[in-house]
Protein backbone atom coordinates (compact mmCIF):
# COMPACT_ATOMS: atom_id res chain seq x y z
CA UNK A 1 0.00 0.00 0.00
CA UNK A 2 1.36 3.42 -1.28
CA UNK A 3 1.35 6.23 1.17
CA UNK A 4 -1.22 8.66 -1.19
CA UNK A 5 -2.91 11.29 -0.76
CA UNK A 6 -6.30 9.62 -1.24
CA UNK A 7 -5.60 7.14 1.39
CA UNK A 8 -5.08 10.36 3.68
CA UNK A 9 -8.80 11.23 2.90
CA UNK A 10 -10.85 8.78 3.88
CA UNK A 11 -14.06 8.18 5.42
CA UNK A 12 -14.48 8.53 9.11
CA UNK A 13 -17.28 8.13 12.18
CA UNK A 14 -16.69 11.05 14.37
CA UNK A 15 -18.67 12.38 17.31
CA UNK A 16 -18.64 16.40 18.32
CA UNK A 17 -20.60 15.62 21.61
CA UNK A 18 -21.73 12.73 23.76
CA UNK A 19 -25.06 11.00 23.75
CA UNK A 20 -27.24 8.78 22.16
CA UNK A 21 -26.57 6.64 18.30
CA UNK A 22 -27.85 9.95 16.86
CA UNK A 23 -24.22 12.00 17.30
CA UNK A 24 -22.70 9.45 15.31
CA UNK A 25 -22.03 11.48 11.80
CA UNK A 26 -20.14 9.56 9.14
CA UNK A 27 -17.79 12.05 7.44
CA UNK A 28 -14.78 12.41 5.14
CA UNK A 29 -11.54 13.18 6.89
CA UNK A 30 -8.19 14.17 6.06
CA UNK A 31 -5.15 12.43 7.97
CA UNK A 32 -2.01 13.85 8.75
CA UNK A 33 0.80 12.89 6.91
CA UNK A 34 3.13 10.98 9.65
CA UNK A 35 6.66 12.38 9.96
CA UNK A 36 9.62 10.32 8.68
CA UNK A 37 10.67 10.07 12.24
CA UNK A 38 7.23 9.63 14.20
CA UNK A 39 5.98 7.28 15.89
CA UNK A 40 2.68 6.73 14.21
CA UNK A 41 1.83 4.69 11.09
CA UNK A 42 -0.97 5.17 8.44
CA UNK A 43 -3.10 2.11 8.12
CA UNK A 44 -5.20 0.75 5.71
CA UNK A 45 -8.58 -0.14 8.16
CA UNK A 46 -10.12 -3.30 6.21
CA UNK A 47 -12.08 -4.01 9.48
CA UNK A 48 -12.51 -2.47 12.59
CA UNK A 49 -14.15 -4.26 15.67
CA UNK A 50 -17.12 -2.53 18.11
CA UNK A 51 -17.18 -2.90 21.51
CA UNK A 52 -18.52 -1.74 24.59
CA UNK A 53 -15.84 1.08 25.40
CA UNK A 54 -16.96 2.79 22.33
CA UNK A 55 -20.01 3.05 24.09
CA UNK A 56 -18.73 4.37 27.00
CA UNK A 57 -16.91 7.22 24.86
CA UNK A 58 -19.94 7.69 22.67
CA UNK A 59 -21.97 8.86 26.18
CA UNK A 60 -19.35 10.28 27.74
CA UNK A 61 -18.84 7.60 30.40
CA UNK A 62 -14.58 8.00 29.51
CA UNK A 63 -14.07 11.96 28.87
CA UNK A 64 -12.26 12.56 25.61
CA UNK A 65 -11.31 15.93 23.56
CA UNK A 66 -14.35 16.64 21.53
CA UNK A 67 -15.09 16.07 17.94
CA UNK A 68 -12.79 12.55 17.82
CA UNK A 69 -13.12 9.55 15.89
CA UNK A 70 -14.40 6.66 17.34
CA UNK A 71 -13.16 2.58 17.68
CA UNK A 72 -10.47 1.39 19.05
CA UNK A 73 -9.96 -2.09 17.23
CA UNK A 74 -8.71 -3.12 13.96
CA UNK A 75 -7.57 -5.06 11.42
CA UNK A 76 -5.49 -3.41 8.08
CA UNK A 77 -2.42 -3.11 6.17
CA UNK A 78 0.80 -1.47 6.54
CA UNK A 79 2.37 0.64 4.21
CA UNK A 80 4.44 -2.43 2.86
CA UNK A 81 1.11 -4.20 2.64
CA UNK A 82 1.54 -6.75 5.97
CA UNK A 83 -1.17 -7.79 7.70
CA UNK A 84 -1.61 -5.98 10.96
CA UNK A 85 -3.77 -5.96 13.77
CA UNK A 86 -3.99 -3.56 17.16
CA UNK A 87 -6.09 -3.32 20.22
CA UNK A 88 -5.74 0.26 21.20
CA UNK A 89 -5.92 2.87 18.49
CA UNK A 90 -8.58 5.70 18.94
CA UNK A 91 -10.00 6.20 15.55
CA UNK A 92 -10.27 2.78 13.71
CA UNK A 93 -13.90 3.40 12.61
CA UNK A 94 -12.58 4.74 9.37
CA UNK A 95 -10.78 3.81 5.93
CA UNK A 96 -7.32 4.54 7.24
CA UNK A 97 -6.04 5.46 10.85
CA UNK A 98 -2.83 7.07 11.63
CA UNK A 99 -1.92 4.17 14.48
CA UNK A 100 0.54 4.49 16.97
CA UNK A 101 3.47 1.78 16.06
CA UNK A 102 3.79 0.68 19.52
CA UNK A 103 -0.15 -0.37 18.74
CA UNK A 104 0.62 -2.69 15.76
CA UNK A 105 1.24 -6.13 16.03
CA UNK A 106 1.90 -8.50 12.61
CA UNK A 107 -1.15 -10.63 12.03
CA UNK A 108 0.24 -14.75 11.89
CA UNK A 109 0.72 -16.90 9.45
CA UNK A 110 -3.55 -18.36 9.16
CA UNK A 111 -5.88 -19.47 6.87
CA UNK A 112 -8.28 -18.03 9.01
CA UNK A 113 -10.30 -14.59 7.26
CA UNK A 114 -10.40 -11.73 9.15
CA UNK A 115 -13.97 -12.00 10.54
CA UNK A 116 -12.79 -14.94 11.86
CA UNK A 117 -9.92 -13.27 13.80
CA UNK A 118 -11.75 -10.19 15.04
CA UNK A 119 -13.36 -11.98 17.82
CA UNK A 120 -9.95 -13.07 18.81
CA UNK A 121 -8.62 -9.76 19.34
CA UNK A 122 -10.38 -7.59 22.14
CA UNK A 123 -12.99 -10.53 23.21
CA UNK A 124 -10.53 -13.59 22.64
CA UNK A 125 -7.60 -12.02 24.20
CA UNK A 126 -9.86 -10.34 27.47
CA UNK A 127 -11.16 -13.97 28.38
CA UNK A 128 -7.74 -15.56 27.79
CA UNK A 129 -5.62 -12.83 29.91
CA UNK A 130 -8.41 -13.71 32.31
CA UNK A 131 -8.02 -17.49 32.93
CA UNK A 132 -3.81 -17.20 31.86
CA UNK A 133 -2.79 -14.23 34.07
CA UNK A 134 -5.37 -12.03 35.86
CA UNK A 135 -6.10 -15.88 37.78
CA UNK A 136 -5.66 -19.34 37.11
CA UNK A 137 -8.17 -21.69 38.28
CA UNK A 138 -7.24 -25.15 39.20
CA UNK A 139 -9.13 -28.29 37.51
CA UNK A 140 -12.08 -29.10 39.33
CA UNK A 141 -12.47 -25.59 40.62
CA UNK A 142 -15.73 -23.71 40.13
CA UNK A 143 -15.81 -20.59 38.34
CA UNK A 144 -18.97 -18.51 37.87
CA UNK A 145 -19.01 -16.69 34.83
CA UNK A 146 -21.34 -14.00 34.03
CA UNK A 147 -22.39 -12.18 30.65
CA UNK A 148 -21.88 -15.64 29.79
CA UNK A 149 -23.39 -15.60 26.33
CA UNK A 150 -21.82 -12.55 25.05
CA UNK A 151 -18.24 -12.30 22.76
CA UNK A 152 -15.98 -12.81 25.61
CA UNK A 153 -18.18 -15.08 27.76
CA UNK A 154 -18.54 -17.68 25.15
CA UNK A 155 -14.71 -17.78 24.96
CA UNK A 156 -14.49 -17.59 28.59
CA UNK A 157 -16.41 -20.77 28.81
CA UNK A 158 -13.92 -22.59 26.39
CA UNK A 159 -11.25 -21.92 27.97
CA UNK A 160 -11.96 -22.36 31.32
CA UNK A 161 -13.36 -25.79 30.55
CA UNK A 162 -10.24 -27.19 28.73
CA UNK A 163 -8.60 -26.41 32.17
CA UNK A 164 -11.04 -29.08 33.78
CA UNK A 165 -12.82 -25.97 35.34
CA UNK A 166 -16.20 -26.41 36.77
CA UNK A 167 -18.30 -23.34 34.69
CA UNK A 168 -21.63 -22.15 36.36
CA UNK A 169 -22.99 -19.45 33.39
CA UNK A 170 -25.44 -17.01 33.91
CA UNK A 171 -26.81 -15.04 31.43
CA UNK A 172 -30.04 -12.53 31.03
CA UNK A 173 -32.61 -15.23 28.96
CA UNK A 174 -32.81 -19.02 29.04
CA UNK A 175 -32.05 -19.03 25.51
CA UNK A 176 -28.57 -17.11 25.87
CA UNK A 177 -28.25 -19.70 28.85
CA UNK A 178 -28.91 -22.47 26.65
CA UNK A 179 -26.24 -21.06 24.35
CA UNK A 180 -23.28 -20.96 27.19
CA UNK A 181 -24.24 -24.24 27.81
CA UNK A 182 -24.04 -25.16 24.19
CA UNK A 183 -20.51 -23.99 24.48
CA UNK A 184 -19.28 -25.77 27.15
CA UNK A 185 -21.11 -24.39 30.79
CA UNK A 186 -21.87 -27.32 32.78
CA UNK A 187 -24.49 -25.52 34.55
CA UNK A 188 -26.27 -22.15 33.46
CA UNK A 189 -29.59 -20.29 33.82
CA UNK A 190 -30.30 -16.82 33.76
CA UNK A 191 -29.23 -14.27 36.78
CA UNK A 192 -32.58 -14.42 39.00
CA UNK A 193 -31.82 -18.86 38.84
CA UNK A 194 -27.99 -17.71 39.77
CA UNK A 195 -28.03 -18.18 44.16
CA UNK A 196 -30.15 -21.51 43.39
CA UNK A 197 -27.62 -22.73 40.83
CA UNK A 198 -24.48 -22.12 42.57
CA UNK A 199 -26.02 -23.46 45.95
CA UNK A 200 -26.41 -26.84 43.86
CA UNK A 201 -23.51 -27.29 42.20
CA UNK A 202 -21.58 -26.29 45.22
CA UNK A 203 -23.15 -28.08 47.77
CA UNK A 204 -23.60 -24.46 49.17
CA UNK A 205 -19.71 -24.43 49.36
CA UNK A 206 -19.88 -21.28 46.69
CA UNK A 207 -17.14 -21.07 43.88
CA UNK A 208 -13.80 -20.57 44.07
CA UNK A 209 -13.99 -17.74 41.12
CA UNK A 210 -15.77 -14.96 40.18
CA UNK A 211 -14.98 -13.39 36.35
CA UNK A 212 -17.88 -10.71 35.96
CA UNK A 213 -18.18 -7.67 33.63
CA UNK A 214 -21.91 -6.65 34.52
CA UNK A 215 -20.56 -5.06 37.43
CA UNK A 216 -23.26 -2.59 39.40
CA UNK A 217 -26.16 -4.62 39.47
CA UNK A 218 -25.09 -8.31 40.79
CA UNK A 219 -21.75 -7.17 42.83
CA UNK A 220 -23.29 -7.87 46.22
CA UNK A 221 -24.87 -11.00 45.09
CA UNK A 222 -21.51 -12.26 42.86
CA UNK A 223 -19.98 -11.48 46.44
CA UNK A 224 -21.69 -13.47 48.64
CA UNK A 225 -21.71 -16.48 46.33
CA UNK A 226 -17.44 -17.04 46.64
CA UNK A 227 -16.35 -20.05 49.10
CA UNK A 228 -13.46 -18.99 51.71
CA UNK A 229 -10.44 -17.84 49.78
CA UNK A 230 -12.78 -17.35 46.72
CA UNK A 231 -11.28 -14.56 44.27
CA UNK A 232 -13.58 -12.09 42.38
CA UNK A 233 -12.26 -10.79 38.97
CA UNK A 234 -14.61 -8.06 37.69
CA UNK A 235 -12.87 -7.34 34.18
CA UNK A 236 -16.22 -4.95 33.11
CA UNK A 237 -19.05 -2.83 34.50
CA UNK A 238 -22.15 -2.85 31.44
CA UNK A 239 -24.36 -2.05 33.80
CA UNK A 240 -22.08 0.41 35.57
CA UNK A 241 -19.09 0.85 37.91
CA UNK A 242 -19.21 -0.82 41.50
CA UNK A 243 -19.96 1.37 44.05
CA UNK A 244 -17.00 2.50 46.56
CA UNK A 245 -17.22 0.25 49.09
CA UNK A 246 -15.81 -0.97 52.89
CA UNK A 247 -12.54 -3.88 52.34
CA UNK A 248 -13.14 -5.53 55.40
CA UNK A 249 -16.81 -6.67 53.68
CA UNK A 250 -13.54 -9.22 52.16
CA UNK A 251 -12.14 -10.32 55.31
CA UNK A 252 -15.26 -12.66 56.61
CA UNK A 253 -14.10 -15.35 54.23
CA UNK A 254 -10.71 -14.38 53.03
CA UNK A 255 -11.71 -13.20 49.35
CA UNK A 256 -9.78 -11.16 47.09
CA UNK A 257 -10.75 -9.19 44.54
CA UNK A 258 -8.93 -7.69 41.35
CA UNK A 259 -10.16 -5.10 38.56
CA UNK A 260 -7.76 -6.10 35.57
CA UNK A 261 -7.93 -4.15 32.43
CA UNK A 262 -6.59 -5.52 28.89
CA UNK A 263 -3.89 -2.98 28.37
CA UNK A 264 -1.78 -4.41 30.97
CA UNK A 265 -2.05 -7.95 29.57
CA UNK A 266 -1.75 -6.62 26.05
CA UNK A 267 1.27 -4.13 26.66
CA UNK A 268 3.90 -5.71 24.14
CA UNK A 269 3.75 -6.81 20.32
CA UNK A 270 5.53 -10.13 21.97
CA UNK A 271 2.32 -10.29 24.33
CA UNK A 272 -0.35 -9.61 21.75
CA UNK A 273 1.05 -12.40 19.72
CA UNK A 274 1.39 -14.89 22.04
CA UNK A 275 -1.66 -14.73 23.15
CA UNK A 276 -3.51 -14.67 19.27
CA UNK A 277 -0.95 -17.09 18.43
CA UNK A 278 -2.57 -19.72 20.95
CA UNK A 279 -5.98 -18.72 20.42
CA UNK A 280 -5.78 -19.17 16.66
CA UNK A 281 -3.74 -22.64 17.59
CA UNK A 282 -7.33 -23.43 19.25
CA UNK A 283 -9.68 -22.81 16.56
CA UNK A 284 -7.57 -24.19 14.10
CA UNK A 285 -7.61 -27.03 16.13
CA UNK A 286 -11.20 -27.11 16.27
CA UNK A 287 -11.13 -26.78 20.03
CA UNK A 288 -12.84 -22.86 20.10
CA UNK A 289 -15.80 -21.95 18.16
CA UNK A 290 -17.65 -18.74 18.76
CA UNK A 291 -20.65 -17.16 16.37
CA UNK A 292 -19.62 -15.63 13.04
CA UNK A 293 -18.63 -11.78 12.90
CA UNK A 294 -21.95 -9.70 12.17
CA UNK A 295 -20.50 -6.98 9.92
CA UNK A 296 -22.21 -2.81 9.49
CA UNK A 297 -20.83 -0.96 6.82
CA UNK A 298 -19.81 2.73 8.62
CA UNK A 299 -23.17 4.24 7.34
CA UNK A 300 -24.99 1.62 9.08
CA UNK A 301 -22.93 2.61 12.62
CA UNK A 302 -26.01 3.35 14.70
CA UNK A 303 -27.36 0.11 14.09
CA UNK A 304 -24.21 -1.21 15.40
CA UNK A 305 -23.90 0.37 18.61
CA UNK A 306 -28.01 -0.16 18.76
CA UNK A 307 -27.33 -4.22 18.46
CA UNK A 308 -24.16 -3.86 21.09
CA UNK A 309 -26.27 -1.94 23.42
CA UNK A 310 -29.09 -4.35 23.56
CA UNK A 311 -27.28 -6.86 24.84
CA UNK A 312 -28.84 -9.50 22.56
CA UNK A 313 -26.27 -10.47 20.39
CA UNK A 314 -23.66 -12.93 21.22
CA UNK A 315 -21.50 -12.99 18.15
CA UNK A 316 -18.19 -10.09 17.41
CA UNK A 317 -19.80 -7.14 15.64
CA UNK A 318 -17.49 -5.20 13.17
CA UNK A 319 -17.14 -2.52 10.87
CA UNK A 320 -16.29 -2.82 7.30
CA UNK A 321 -15.63 0.60 6.48
CA UNK A 322 -14.93 -0.57 2.52
CA UNK A 323 -18.76 -2.06 2.52
CA UNK A 324 -21.34 0.32 0.31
Amino acid sequence: MKEEAVQRRCTSVRIDQTGGVEVLRVEEIELARPALQSDQELIKVTLAGVNFIDIYHRRGQYQMPLPTSLGIEGIGEDQQGRRVFWLNALGSYAQAINAPKSALTALPETNLSSEEILPLLCQGMTAHYLVDSAHRPASGDFALVTAAAGGVGLILIQLLVARKVRVIACASTPERAALARQHGAEFAGTYSEMEELVNSATGGLGVHVVYDSVGKDYFDQLLSLLAPSGMFILYGGASGPVPLFDLMRLNGKSLGIKRPTLATYTATAQERSRRLQELIALVELGALKYPPTKVFSLLQVQDAHRLIESRTHSGKIGLDPWKI
